[in-house]
């Protein structure tokens, strides 16, 4: 299948763009990858990136476009193309609104991936005309990403952004957890090698139902991970329930992380539950499920 994938490709050795391209390539398909973020950049108008797109669109003949993030571009970007086009978006909706002139046009997609369950009930609510071609994507981690080391000189690390609510729970937490900003790619994964823990928290208060990727990466590169609660129907998809430990205050977070650090054989079930767990969400699960997605669009009538 030749996939046309329309999303942020900058990011080497990390993101979802990077190891979804690389788990739709295992699976034999050819991948354009177009950055219309870098264009933009590049000051470059919606109409040029249109015009490129158009030519991509003729010479490369794609089977599907796949959309994923572009806040802010007009839909007439996307109004010419042939093929199916699908959209993913992996914000949450209602606090991401730069998409919304892309929701709200009509036939603009086939199909629609949302982030979160509350994106769901936010699309059945101000977007009808999306459904019933509506579904829930949930993030995953690369297969590059697994990795088996016993030597952690870290305790318990938080290394994400840090937004002023995740602030308020990582003072709390103090001199128990070592906060790292800033580090990507190889240096994110290495910093997660050396702990023995990793904390998730969510963003904001629009996002309590997130069930953010770091969680992912950090099981898949051996941590026990304590987090904020998450929404327990997401959980259940993932078979997650026994992977991670969850609290729901920064108080609470704070005694997980001591009775972890005191109690090594509650830290080495943990651990061993969340490395089978993330064994069945890989991105080449999604991948698997999205082409499964992309077969069944190719085989209706194109409506536009």
């Amino acid at each position: 299948m030749k996939i046309l994938y329309l999303a942020v490709h900058r990011h080497k050795g990390w993101g979802a763009e990077h190891w979804l391209s690389r788990a739709f390539e295992r699976s034999d398909c050819s991948v354009y990858r177009y950055d219309y973020r870098q264009k933009r950049r590049q000051f470059l108008p919606w109409w040029y990136i249109k015009r490129e797109l158009s030519a991509v669109n003729t010479q490369f003949k794609p089977d599907i476009v796949l959309l994923q993030r572009a806040e802010k571009m007009p839909p007439s970007v996307v109004e010419h193309f042939s093929a199916p086009v699908v959209f993913w978006s992996t914000e949450q909706l209602v606090r991401r609104r730069d998409v919304d002139q892309l929701l709200q046009a009509n036939k603009l997609f086939q199909w629609v991936y949302v982030h979160t369950y509350t994106c769901l009930d936010y699309v059945e609510s101000r977007f009808k005309n999306l459904l019933p071609a509506v579904s829930v994507m949930h993030n995953a981690t690369g297969v590059e990403t697994l990795i088996d080391n016993d030597d952690r000189p870290r305790t318990a690390i938080f290394n994400r952004n840090v937004s002023a609510r995740r602030r308020e729970w990582l003072d709390t937490c103090g001199d128990l957890v070592e906060v790292i900003e800033g580090r990507y790619g190889d240096g994110y994964f290495e910093d997660l090698r050396e702990s023995k823990i990793a904390l998730n928290i969510h963003f904001s208060g629009e996002s309590l139902d997130d069930f953010e990727t770091g969680i992912y990466e950090a099981l898949a590169s051996g941590c026990a991970v304590i987090t904020e609660r998450l929404n327990p129907r997401t959980v259940a998809d993932l078979n997650m329930e026994n992977a991670v430990l969850q609290v729901d205050t920064p108080e609470q977070m704070r005694d997980a992380i001591k009775q972890l650090s005191s109690n090594p054989e509650q830290l080495s079930q943990l651990v061993e539950n969340g490395k089978a767990a993330i064994k069945s969400n890989l991105w080449d699960a999604r991948a698997e499920q999205m082409l499964s997605k992309f077969t069944e669009l190719l085989a209706q009538p194109l409506a536009r």
